[in-house]
């Protein structure tokens, strides 16, 4: 008897065993299919927006929970083609949170104190680097705060308007550290330190010599080495080797071929060159890594009189559905660039493209937020993009199947802009009627929103329904005074209806 009681228990056991190992494979096999459909997503996203004509080429990556994904899309131009894991982009002022995430190093190593006085590294007398008696510090350089009243000395200043204009694409840059040095003896404060924020590469420079003082090597190495310890071998300081062929042509606000990134000095305030693959190996160690550097070079500095957060050089935040998050965008003459790190939902996203014009921005802008919308859902999916073929092609019927499955709130979740964007595609289409449905589908799902009333005033006055378009647009102007486009409406139907 009490042989068959064990053995039934063991056949209990293994039961649930194979329960447990069966639930676990489904839900892998759920988180696999999720993420295929959000990459799938991401794609269609990156591919409309090259759509618009604004943009030559875009690099992307997301990391959520462990996976990640990387595409490029596009052309750099009509003889370089699509970008690849060996294009090197310049990254800009990305490059400042590298030197930020050495110091935050060096802190942790008690090499330097945030509270420093930047003099106590500087070679010679500076009295001018204070206003009222209150020195400059390291933390100062980290968070944009020095009290500079200018914020270049002229000579850099100058070198660095000639090296966007093109003028060092093939000379070489005469201003050398003791030049630098030399100059920030006559700069002056207006300001107290540490009580106004000024956006600048100076204190990223200024932070890159007391790497070299400090550790008593030069900054190119103490990056390196750094990089080394991540896995980045194709990621460097530009001028530190020959020239890549590779490096991404950019392209500028006239659509013209950009000039290159030039290292005026130790390159820590913009001069790194990047893949996308070195990239994501930094965002995957600012995810995975438990290094006590990425917790302080995070954490908040500096607090703007905008709310703005600083940390090491981070752009620093904490929003209600991301949780915390830091990130930091890069411009150079032709390459527009962003890293976003979410720890706290554990996502990531880097993107780059190849223009810097004010439409290019806009557009990248757009893309930015529409991935990251869906990476903050995970793994709830955007039921606007689910059903977009349907909302397109057959809107009536795709209207119930919205309204049945956005109340499931666990596995979709949807956005007014994802509708807007489905009821402009149907305008431009002439299917003004179908676009009108979709515009008081966003109605009555977002009614709060200023924006749907001002779509909808559209579609109506389109349709020339002149008085139902006004009450539209009159509701958008209640919601939001500063619509002025419902306002320029709203007097221009009145005038019609005169």
């Amino acid at each position: 008897m009490r042989k068959l009681i064990l053995f039934l228990i063991t056949l209990v056991m293994i039961g649930c065993q194979t329960q447990t190992t069966k639930s676990k494979e489904e839900k892998k096999n759920t988180n696999e299919k999720n993420f295929a459909q959000l990459i799938n997503f991401v794609d269609t996203y990156a591919n409309e927006t090259l759509q618009k004509g604004n943009i030559n080429a875009i690099g992307l990556a997301v990391y959520k929970n462990g996976e990640i994904y990387h595409n490029y899309y596009g052309a750099i131009n009509e003889e370089k083609g699509k970008p690849n894991d060996s294009t090197h982009f310049e990254i800009a002022s990305i490059s400042k949170v590298f030197a930020g995430s050495l110091v935050a190093k060096a802190v942790l190593e008690n090499k330097i104190k945030l509270e420093d006085d930047i003099r106590k590294y500087l070679k010679g007398e500076y009295p001018n680097l204070e206003f009222e008696g209150v020195p400059i510090t390291i933390k100062n350089l980290l968070t944009h705060t020095l009290g500079f009243k200018e914020r270049r000395p002229p000579k850099m200043d100058k070198i660095w308007n000639d090296v966007s204009k093109g003028e060092y694409e093939n000379k070489s840059i005469t201003y050398a550290v003791d030049d630098f040095l030399e100059e920030l003896k006559n700069v002056e404060l207006d300001k107290k330190p540490g009580t106004y924020y000024m956006y600048n590469s100076v204190g990223s420079e200024i932070l890159a010599y007391i790497l070299e003082q400090v550790y008593q090597d030069s900054f190119e190495n103490i990056l390196d080495k750094f990089l080394k310890e991540m896995d980045i071998h194709d990621s460097y300081l530009e001028g530190c080797r020959p020239r890549s062929e590779h490096i991404i042509d950019g392209y500028d606000e006239n659509g013209q071929l950009a000039s290159k990134t030039r290292n005026i000095l130790l390159g820590a305030g913009g001069s790194m060159i990047a893949t996308l693959p070195d990239l994501i190996k930094f965002m995957k160690f600012q995810l995975e890594s438990k290094n006590p550097l990425i917790k302080e070079s995070t954490k908040e500095l500096y607090l703007d009189r905008e709310g703005d957060k600083t940390g090491y050089l981070w752009d620093v935040g904490y929003a209600k559905e991301e949780g915390f998050y830091y990130k930091k965008t890069g411009t150079s003459d032709g390459v527009q660039s962003v890293i976003l790190i979410c720890p706290d939902t554990n996502y990531g996203l880097i993107l780059i493209m190849n223009n810097t014009s004010e439409k290019a921005y806009r557009d990248w802008a757009n893309l930015y937020n529409r991935v990251e919308v869906d990476l903050i859902k995970f793994p709830r999916k955007n039921l606007v993009s689910v059903l977009k073929k349907e909302l397109l092609e057959n809107t009536d019927a795709s209207i119930i199947e919205y309204k049945k499955h956005i109340k499931n709130e666990s596995e979709y979740f949807a956005k007014p802009g994802d509708l807007n964007r489905i009821g402009y595609q149907l305008l431009r289409n002439s299917k003004v009627e179908e676009a009108i449905k979709i515009f008081k589908l966003m109605v009555d799902q977002f009614p709060e929103n200023s924006n749907v009333y001002d779509s909808l005033g559209e579609g109506y006055f389109t349709n020339k329904e002149y008085n139902k378009a006004l009450k539209n647009y009159e509701k958008s102007f209640v919601l939001d005074s500063t619509n002025t486009n419902a306002e320029k409406y709203i007097l221009k139907i009145k005038k019609l209806l005169e």
